[in-house]
């Protein structure tokens, strides 16, 4: 085996995975979740060290007693499980489950951690993951499949989890990183699965680079397009999901696009104060998110003080009701948050026409009828 390859294999993903973690460190803000996948990536590099120092051992760069090569070994296979355990609660906790909460839930998860730590220390005895032969190599034991498959139970339970979830999601933000954390086997297992037949190629350490350096980046791409303060999809996403609703072609008058106006925000600015007025903004957020809840609706702030709502409707009396839904639930926010002034909604809709090509055109007709209604009621 060549043993430098799998020693600059290993050095490299570790380089890559300090990368994130420094990122991740850098911008770190205590949430649970993040904490969870912090923790995962650093017993992600403890597993590569754990390799590389078996590889400079097998590979004679330098001379070690037996022990110290069982040790590394022991490291390695308990820390790759741990790394699933803790990928595991990263995941159920993005996915808003009760599993952190529930002890007796936590105590199974734990469980192949306890099989692997008494499988390392049978393996000292009796070669049951693996041993150290006279030439003091590293040779795999009877039951190696046992530490795959438990390896690989955390990813599997989460990514059914996360795919399950993003199909029953109705939030379309959410419903795209349940998908993304759910595609996170695809690179270890595949991987994996080269190496158990090719066990001379180093590929493990690579597949959960690529998992991690995957989820990472298509998260940070998510964020960019969530806006910060109302945690509403912001402009770029609704540039990207009109345009692919308009590419297939939707049947036409069930295909609406409501642009929202909040009535005399520039008043509620002007004597309140703008942190008032950024509460104001979260209210109809939050009052927009309630009303569509259980919906496929996309909801995003278009900038400023103006929202827009898409949805597949039958026809406009249901879209009256939907927007008579959303004053009511702002209404009802402003009586339980006791506001002083005036908080409600202008709306103007329209339904897509054949002669709409374009997102722009959809969007202007939208609100060009807010226009309207913001000028009958002012007249």
């Amino acid at each position: 085996m060549d043993y430098l390859w799998i020693i600059e294999i290993d050095i490299f993903c570790s380089i890559v995975l300090s990368i994130v973690l420094y990122s991740l460190c850098k911008n770190y803000d205590r949430q649970t979740r993040q904490r969870y996948y912090i923790k995962a990536i650093i017993t992600g590099l403890v597993t590569f060290a754990a390799e590389i120092n078996s590889a400079i051992i097998d590979g004679k760069v330098f001379a070690a007693p037996r022990f110290v090569n069982w040790l590394m070994n022991s490291v390695y296979f308990v820390s790759s499980v741990v790394m699933g355990y803790y990928w595991l609660c990263y995941v159920e906790v993005a996915l808003e489950s009760n599993f952190i909460k529930q002890k007796h839930m936590v105590l199974l998860a734990k469980l192949p951690v306890a099989i692997a730590v008494i499988g390392v220390i049978a393996s000292y005895f009796s070669g049951f993951f693996f041993y150290i032969d006279s030439s003091n190599v590293y040779r795999r034991g009877h039951f190696i499949l046992l530490h795959t498959i438990i390896c690989h139970a955390y990813t599997i339970i989460t990514t059914a989890h996360a795919f399950i979830k993003s199909l029953k999601c109705k939030v379309y933000l959410k419903a795209v990183e349940y998908r993304i954390l759910s595609m996170f086997l695809l690179f270890p297992f595949s991987i994996g699965i080269i190496q158990m037949f090719f066990p001379k190629i180093p590929t493990v350490s690579s597949g959960i680079t690529l998992a991690f350096l995957y989820v990472y980046i298509d998260l940070q791409n998510l964020l960019i397009s969530v806006d910060t303060l109302s945690g509403l999809n912001n402009r770029n996403q609704l540039l990207r999901y009109l345009g692919a609703r308009l590419k297939n072609n939707p049947q036409e008058n069930r295909l609406y696009v409501f642009m929202l106006d909040v009535n005399k925000f520039k008043k509620i600015n002007d004597v309140y104060g703008h942190i008032e007025g950024d509460s104001a903004l979260i209210r109809c957020s939050n009052a927009l998110k309630l009303a569509n809840r259980d919906t496929n609706n996309f909801i995003g702030r278009y900038g400023g003080d103006e929202f827009i709502l898409i949805s597949d409707l039958q026809n406009d009396g249901e879209a009256e009701l939907l927007c008579e839904k959303i004053r009511k639930v702002l209404q009802l926010i402003c009586i339980e948050d006791k506001v002083e002034y005036d908080l409600s909604f202008s709306f103007g809709y329209v339904s897509y026409k054949k002669e709409m090509k374009t997102i722009q055109s959809f969007i202007a007709a939208a609100d060009q009828k807010l226009y309207e209604a913001k000028k009958a009621r002012d007249a």
